[in-house]
């Protein structure tokens, strides 16, 4: 009996069955059986935690605001921090300073509060100042540095349960860089005046609030 030759689709199909139980099959094996490793070394989730990830590498996150990074969680050394925003919009009274309000805290560390006066003796003619004042919480000394406008530092110690006040007599940005036990802390912010030399003017103040430390 004359044997037919295998058509080109048979062809294909004993081809490809052929390279399947060749090394390509066996190289297919010994992948699967390193899935999810990298060099030897096992890959783990950015949501795993840093113990489970010691000794092994860690994916970028695949969602949310770190989407493609690595968490700061596993970056020893590094430095981080998180930030709240502060606002205060106070309006002047005529040849008077008003009561202070905090505008911002530092958990552990203390507050920051701010007063709007009238720098102007003349009834009915204001001129905005701010005063801006931070208290020391803690029970013990915290280094602080004040800086308005580009101006040099003023540099000082304020001692438990006592304050560091700064006043801006005009529209300025200030920066107040606090620092205890190496842990340091900012609050980044701007002072404007509204209204000056009229008889509805405003002090405003707003910024960032913000603590860094290590990650170990």
């Amino acid at each position: 009996m004359k044997i037919k030759a295998p058509s080109p689709a048979m062809g294909v199909a004993l081809l490809a069955l052929a390279m399947a139980t060749s090394g390509t099959a066996v190289a297919a094996v010994t992948y699967a059986t390193n899935a999810g490793k990298v060099d030897g070394r096992d890959a783990v989730s950015s949501k795993t935690s840093t113990e489970k990830a010691a000794g092994a590498l860690v994916s970028t996150a695949g969602s949310g605001p770190l989407k493609g990074q690595i968490p700061g969680k596993f970056l020893g050394e590094v430095m981080r921090g998180d930030a709240d925003s502060f606002a205060r919009l106070t309006p002047v009274n005529d040849n008077a300073t008003d009561v202070p309000g905090i505008v911002s805290s530092i958990e552990g560390l203390g507050e920051l509060s701010a007063t709007c006066g009238d720098q102007n003796a003349k009834a009915g003619v204001e001129d905005p100042v701010t005063r801006l004042t931070f208290a020391n919480k803690t029970g013990g000394n915290v280094n602080i540095a004040t800086t308005v406008s580009n101006k040099e530092p003023a540099l000082g110690v304020v001692a438990p349960n006592t304050v560091s006040t700064v006043t801006i007599g005009g529209s300025s940005t200030f920066r107040i860089t606090l620092e205890q036990a190496g842990l340091n802390s900012v609050f980044d912010g701007v002072v404007r005046q509204d209204g000056r030399g009229t008889a509805d003017a405003q002090c405003l103040a707003y910024g960032l609030a913000q603590r860094v430390s290590n990650v170990r």
